[in-house]
């Protein structure tokens, strides 16, 4: 194998443009987040709710992928390993938003989340919110968030710390510490973002059942991360950075992994709806049925698929796409803007039954502006976030005993 050489920039610096961008959609992300008061708390926090657990993705995304690839121990990834790393420095500015959705529980009328201040109306739901009082009450939820970012962010400390310290002494006892970590963090990283979905999006609606939630939005969280991934990688070498070090081939892998995660995406998604259709349970098709009728069909079962899915899919079948970073770029902008549906026509509809006891979703289809206006704040929090840290550390770790497979790998 040949020598390594890279002629590029191996010390990243924010350029102040970008950072100017990045601070400014956070101000107008923040100011239509107040503005939203105007429609209700209900109405904002429910916004606050798609937007925070949306770029919490984000940094769950690079813990995932830093894992398999340790885990599986493998090399192609190298080169592009310190932007996963710079996603983790997220958890605790996501610590901050969704303590902002906590702020929700203050208000006692237009709730987001119903089951912290429920009223018994002697009906079948008032009795099955009252029977999850266990698990769905203020200081249990409470206590469930600061266990999830605890986790997460001593995960993000070491793996981080082990890297920097490899970066300084070249050993290969830090290679076997991050794998060593991946092992019991993949149990925690399943387990957590089960619950942690189920917390935040789905204990909007209290009495739905579905067994697969917590699959359905790690499968969520995987394709939009490889979106944000690659889109931050095309960033970075439109500034003059990683344009050798990250070659056609890692983009041919990232394209061959987002079309992967959306077809994985279109399997849960129709197993989850096959599954509650056929076993026609009442605590379950109540959450379809209010989507099936009306216009928010359009959303759930056309838009969400094709943006999440088909697009994608089709976009990066042809091998050629896969190494066009225009066309990586076009599905990856369609698969963010699929997560954002994704996670709008599950918070926002929030149906409750009519006088003839049949689920009526809210239609609203003005609220939608403020909500992605929240998103879009959010999304460039994150990226503030993602680029300062990559100042803290070289762009390349080159004394990483996979650097020299990963600078020359080829598909």
């Amino acid at each position: 194998m040949s020598e390594v050489h890279i002629d590029e920039p191996e010390k990243f610096s924010f350029p102040a443009l970008v950072k100017i961008a990045c601070l400014a959609a956070t101000g107008v992300g923040l100011a239509t987040f107040g503005l939203s008061f105007i429609g209700g708390a209900d109405l904002a926090f429910g916004g606050w709710a798609i937007a925070a657990w949306y770029v919490l993705g984000f940094p769950l995304f690079g813990m995932f992928f830093l894992v398999i690839n340790n885990l599986s121990s493998a090399g192609w990834h190298v080169t592009m390993k310190r932007v996963p790393e710079a996603m983790l420095q997220y958890f605790p500015v996501g610590l901050l938003t969704i303590g902002v959705l906590a702020l929700s529980f203050l208000f006692s009328e237009h709730q987001l989340y119903e089951w912290a201040h429920p009223v018994d109306h002697g009906d079948l739901h008032s009795t099955l919110i009252a029977g999850k009082q266990p698990w769905l009450n203020v200081p249990f939820f409470l206590g469930r968030t600061l266990l999830y970012f605890v986790l997460w962010v001593a995960f993000a400390f070491i793996m981080t710390r082990a890297s920097r310290k490899q970066d300084v002494d070249g050993e290969v006892k830090h290679t076997f510490t991050q794998k060593n970590l991946s092992a019991p963090f993949a149990i925690v990283f399943g387990l957590s973002v089960t619950f942690a979905g189920m917390d935040y999006i789905k204990s909007v609606e209290p009495t739905w059942f579905s067994t697969m939630f917590g699959v359905y939005q790690f499968a969520g969280i995987v394709e939009s991360g490889f979106a944000m991934l690659i889109l931050l990688l095309l960033l970075l070498r439109r500034l003059g950075y990683l344009r050798t070090a990250v070659n056609e081939n890692h983009f041919h892998n990232l394209g061959i992994w987002l079309l992967a995660a959306g077809t994985f995406w279109a399997y849960i998604w129709f197993c989850q709806f096959m599954l509650i259709w056929y076993s026609n349970i009442p605590e379950e098709t109540a959450h379809f049925i209010a989507r099936w009728n009306g216009p928010w069909f359009w959303v759930t079962f056309v838009l969400n698929p094709l943006l999440n899915w088909a697009l994608v899919f089709f976009i990066l079948l042809p091998r050629p796409n896969k190494r066009n970073t225009k066309m990586l770029a076009i599905a990856a902008v369609i698969a963010l803007v699929g997560r954002f549906v994704d996670l709008w026509q599950y918070v926002t509809p929030r149906p409750h039954a009519n006088a003839e006891g049949m689920p009526t979703p809210h239609w609203m289809p003005y609220t939608t502006f403020w909500q992605i206006g929240i998103v879009l704040g959010l999304i460039g929090l994150f990226t503030f976030v993602a680029l300062k840290a990559l100042e803290k550390a070289p762009l390349l770790a080159k004394k990483d005993p996979y650097f020299e497979e990963s600078v020359h790998h080829h598909l």
